[in-house]
């Protein structure tokens, strides 16, 4: 009698690396993301699992990820993440949901300036009552349209080289954030590298609608168009700004931006020396007007010119670096090799050492000495050639460097012009270099991500606004992701409200987001629930920081 053994079923489980999706997820329905884009944009008929909000909301996710097993496409991370975006977003996540039509009608949405304005509104003021942020300074920041692109595997490029299509509209953008926080309030986007002027006062307006009534203070490269500062000047409130037109490489040139009653002034002050070497700059008042709404603004412009250390010490760096190696070429040109050619007189010796001096710039600063040997020595008759004399030539170069021009050459590197209409009561000289300086973000922060979208897929202007507007989503979850827990460390007394921008560097989202690394998650099979990694005491510690329960952590059936 034959006995038969049924096979049993095979049970295949695949596990999920969760990682940093719960926590983003938890902080953009935290921060009013999901649901704000429901409230301004709607939700087409034919849509499925996912909301607008919610599409937006789950891009952002794979964007921001700081997971080491992220995909490429949005697609294949869905496709990746079924039970983990099951429990985040409380229903089903397909391929079908984020693929390319859905993402553009997220683009769309979000393209329309009505729209956006109003989420904008509703953002700043949800972070503002929750978080009660007193930051008074904003900064403006323009990204001309030919700083960003993106490349050919659909990822997000920032200040790098490229080819343009034909018929493809870059808009520049305009990026207004708090600063130090650098959580954006506004986010402007137009056609070509200037902002138009009639725009200025609306701008000014959408800031004005969300921040608390108080004398604001504005910085940024955005500033050197004369109008946006009249608008500021207008409103009674400040700004500072480093002009454009300034050297900041040598004091040489320095003098001619300064007045002559100044600049002599300037040298009598300091023992005579026309060198701008003091440690304290000088100021001045410049006359500055600017046509405003119709009307003509004239107020006197405060300028300031002062020398950055760390400037000054990164471009002696670099002064250095290039003095040794245009010695090195110069050396090089008397330089005895196989196959090489070397000048033969002293006037084409003096032309190739005074091109190798154009080119590293160090004019003034090496110390030449050219020589020349003759020699005559007696050529023998040999058949046809008669007896004869022989004049050898061999030109010798020495090279040093002029020490007494090299010292005062370091001492005109980094000097700046900033312009103000800030009282010099109300902003010493010493105060001018700490609040440039203050430590600022944007989309370069975003360089590298993954768009999970083709150039070619990105080919109207409204598509390109749409993502612009997207990125500023993201960034401003990661911002507030930093600033949550560099707030907790201040009331925890681990971090200064005044730390530098070195201690800040620690507590930035990405770091926060990295520390949720290798979380798995296994489906539960039949009855089973599901099973995820225990969270060690560093993610631990980040939730807390962050404000999050760590019940976000608990995958529920």
């Amino acid at each position: 009698m034959l006995y038969t053994h049924e096979r049993p079923d095979t049970l295949t489980v695949a596990a999920e690396h969760s990682d940093d999706i719960p926590a983003l997820i938890a902080h953009m329905r935290r921060i009013g993301i999901p649901q704000i884009l429901d409230r301004h944009i709607p939700t087409r008929a034919y849509w499925g699992n996912l909301s607008v909000g919610w599409t937006a909301a789950v891009w952002l996710a794979h964007l921001l990820s700081c997971s080491d097993h992220k995909s490429n496409t949005i697609q294949q991370w869905v496709s990746a993440h079924p039970e983990t975006l099951r429990w985040c977003a409380g229903g089903d996540v397909t391929p079908v949901d984020v693929g390319v039509d859905r993402l553009h009608d997220v683009l769309i949405g979000l393209s329309h300036d009505a729209q956006w304005q109003a989420i904008e509104t509703d953002l700043n003021q949800h972070v503002l009552r929750t978080w009660a942020l007193a930051d008074k300074q904003v900064h403006l920041r323009l990204y001309e349209g030919r700083s960003w692109h993106i490349s050919p595997n659909g990822s997000f490029q920032m200040n790098k080289a490229h080819h343009w299509r034909t018929r493809t509209l870059r808009p520049s953008i305009l990026l207004a954030t708090l600063n130090p926080s650098n959580i954006p309030l506004a986010t402007w986007s137009f056609c070509g590298d200037h902002i138009p002027s009639a725009s200025f006062t609306r701008m000014l307006d959408q800031i004005s609608s969300v921040l608390p009534q108080q004398r604001r203070r504005f910085i940024g490269d955005a500033l050197t168009a004369v109008e946006l500062r009249g608008a500021i000047h207008r409103r009674n409130d400040e700004y500072l700004f480093l002009a454009p037109d300034a050297p900041t490489d040598s004091a040489h040139s320095l003098t001619d931006h300064v007045p002559a009653g100044v600049s002599s002034l300037f040298s009598a002050k300091h023992g005579g020396h026309d060198d701008l070497s003091a440690e304290h700059g000088i100021e001045w008042y410049v006359p500055a007007s600017a046509e405003v709404d119709g009307m003509t603004i004239v107020w006197n412009e405060r300028r300031i010119a002062v020398r950055s250390p760390v400037q000054a010490h990164l471009l002696e760096e670099s002064l250095r670096s290039r003095l040794a190696r245009a010695e090195e070429a110069l050396l090089a040109l008397c330089e005895r090799k196989r196959g090489k050619r070397r000048p033969r007189s002293l006037d084409a010796l003096r032309d190739a050492a005074q091109a190798i001096l154009d080119s590293y710039q160090v004019h003034g600063l090496l110390r030449l000495h050219f020589a020349e040997q003759i020699e005559e020595r007696l050529v023998r008759r040999y058949r046809g050639r008669p007896t004869g004399v022989r004049v050898e030539r061999d030109v010798q170069l020495t090279v040093s460097i002029d020490n007494d021009a090299l010292l005062r050459a370091t001492r005109r590197l980094g000097w700046q012009i900033f312009g103000s209409n800030i009282p010099q009561k109300e902003l010493s000289v010493d105060c001018v270099l700490s609040i440039a300086a203050s430590p600022v973000s944007g989309f370069e922060r975003l360089h590298g991500r993954p768009l999970s979208l083709a150039p070619h897929e990105v080919h109207t202007p409204e598509l390109e606004i749409g993502l612009l507007r997207l990125l500023a989503l993201g960034l401003r979850t990661l911002a507030l992701l930093e600033t949550i827990a560099r707030l907790q460390l201040i009331r925890e007394g681990l971090l200064s409200a005044i730390d530098d921008e070195r201690a800040l560097s620690r507590t930035t989202g990405e770091r926060l987001l990295e520390a949720f690394r290798d979380i798995m998650l296994i489906p539960g099979v039949h009855c089973l629930p599901h099973a995820i990694t225990p969270l060690s005491l560093l993610q631990q510690r980040v939730l807390h920081l962050l404000a999050l329960s760590p019940e976000i952590y608990q995958a529920t059936r």
